[in-house]
């Protein structure tokens, strides 16, 4: 029997709170059809298996990228500068 086997190792920033995330994780989702039985149900069963993968990794990403977004809203914002200030200096290097 064929399947689809997917694994991600993550390599998440320091300071993001990982419990109850795995950082490694492998799923293996069956084809419970061969091409031997005809192609158009076997390409349904890949097609459904496929469907499958993508929520199961999509939902585990989806996780990480909630712990990841908490952790970085916590980081001091940069200071950007008022477009006054950028033409300020634009005007300064224009002039030497």
């Amino acid at each position: 029997m064929s399947s689809i086997k997917i694994t991600y190792d993550l390599k998440p920033p320091a300071e993001v709170d990982v419990s109850g995330l795995e950082k490694s994780k492998t799923y293996e989702f069956p084809i419970p059809t061969s091409p031997e039985t005809g192609l158009t149900s076997y390409y349904t069963a890949l097609q459904e298996s496929i469907m499958k993968t993508k929520e199961q990794i999509g939902n585990d990403l989806t996780e990480w990228r909630d712990a990841v977004g908490k952790a970085e809203s916590k980081i001091e914002p940069i200071k950007r500068k008022s477009e006054e200030e950028e033409a300020e200096e634009e005007e300064g290097e224009e002039e030497q």
